[in-house]
């Protein structure tokens, strides 16, 4: 009878061991259990649907491959943005990503995680701190370079006289002393001021589409003859051409060019009232950090990429499940080529720009097509 009941005992304990292996066995194939990294992101703010599928994208991101992670948004608050960081880094995130809302006053941050050895990245918003261990983001100098190229090609093909760049071109400029709108303009101003007889005048639009249409106005009441326009945003840009359509100029017989591109900006692409914008590959800057994150914490410091080399999308993989309906994954141009350069004392991934014609503007991949919940 004992012999029996042992027999059963270790038949149960046979059974359940094997049950637990292939349970096991099961969670890893399903990837539940490939969560072996928590990433934590914290940003700086969420106020429109570009900086919420910014967001959405690390979240979507580290889920299709198997990461747990953790989102915090400081609501335009540095300080809250400190607090959050730190509680991140003390509950043991393998690894911490920052948009920056205060490139210095966020520093601890850094200091923090390297006491708790802990990586951080920064994406759209960088840390002026030389331990970060990579940036990912675009150059707002670059994207306006290579606007000024499309504007001078304009005025040399199509503007009398043919084969001379010479013109009358309007900018609109962003906030006096604000970081990205001297980059835009300097990127712009590094390709037009090469041609003596291209006369820009600046109109400042503040970012926004009001007193940019202000100012397009009463700039244009006095002259109204422009062969271009340039803007250093795509709020600017819908306010400069408000104004000119009010004042009886036809935005579609000049060349129109801005950076960023809002719903806004795309019905006025299709409209053929802006010839072209320039966008940040808004859903990529999350997913290669954590890619990048990832190699860091698998193989060291050598696993990331070296200044002055060149990354494309035939080098990294950066893709996922299809979400809200789309791939937004789909256009890997979109942040390749990119360049590795450095700042700050540390690695910036300088993503290339997106851009957007007639031609692609009704591609789903794009932000502004996205059809995001309660924005």
């Amino acid at each position: 009878m004992r012999t029996i009941k042992n027999k059963l005992k270790v038949t149960t304990l046979v059974f359940v061991v094997t049950l637990l292996i292939v349970i096991i066995f099961s969670l890893s194939g399903s990837g539940i259990a490939a969560a072996k990294y928590k990433f934590g992101f914290d940003t700086g703010q969420i106020t429109c649907a570009w900086e919420w599928l910014f967001v959405k994208a690390f979240e979507w991101y580290c889920e299709d491959n198997g990461y747990d992670s953790i989102v915090n948004e400081a609501k335009g608050d540095p300080a809250v943005q400190l607090t959050q960081s730190k509680q991140m880094i003390q509950a043991g995130v393998s690894g911490l990503i920052v948009t920056a809302f205060d490139s210095t006053g966020l520093k601890p941050i850094v200091d923090w995680a390297n006491e708790a050895n802990i990586p951080v990245f920064t994406t759209d918003g960088d840390i002026n701190h030389p331990d970060v261990k990579m940036y990912i983001g675009y150059s707002g100098f670059l994207a306006g370079q290579k606007l000024g190229n499309m504007l001078v090609e304009y005025l040399k093909n199509e503007v009398e006289p043919i084969g001379k760049v010479a013109g009358r071109v309007l900018e609109m400029v962003g906030p006096l002393g604000g970081a990205s709108a001297i980059d835009r303009s300097k990127g712009f101003h590094s390709v037009v001021d090469q041609y003596p007889d291209v006369e820009v005048v600046q109109g400042l639009g503040e970012y926004q589409e009001t007193p940019a249409k202000i100012q397009a106005e009463a700039i244009l009441r006095k002259d109204p003859h422009i062969d271009a326009l340039y803007s250093g945003n795509g709020q600017m840009c819908n306010g400069a051409v408000n104004a000119m359509k009010e004042l009886g100029i036809d935005p579609t017989k000049i060349f129109v060019c801005c950076i960023d591109a809002s719903p806004e900006v795309l019905d006025k692409i299709r409209a053929g009232e802006i010839r072209v914008a320039v966008d940040q590959p808004c859903p990529f800057y999350n997913p290669i950090a954590v890619y990048y994150m990832v190699k860091y914490l698998e193989e060291g410091e050598s696993a990331l990429p070296k200044v002055g080399t060149i990354v494309t999308a035939d080098d990294i993989n950066i893709s996922g499940k299809p979400h809200l309906g789309t791939d937004i994954w789909a256009a890997k141009t979109a942040w390749s080529p990119a360049e590795i350069s450095e700042r700050e004392g540390h690695l910036w991934f300088k993503t290339n720009a997106l851009v957007i014609t007639k031609e692609n503007a009704d591609a789903q991949y794009l932000w502004a097509n996205v059809d995001v919940p309660g924005w």
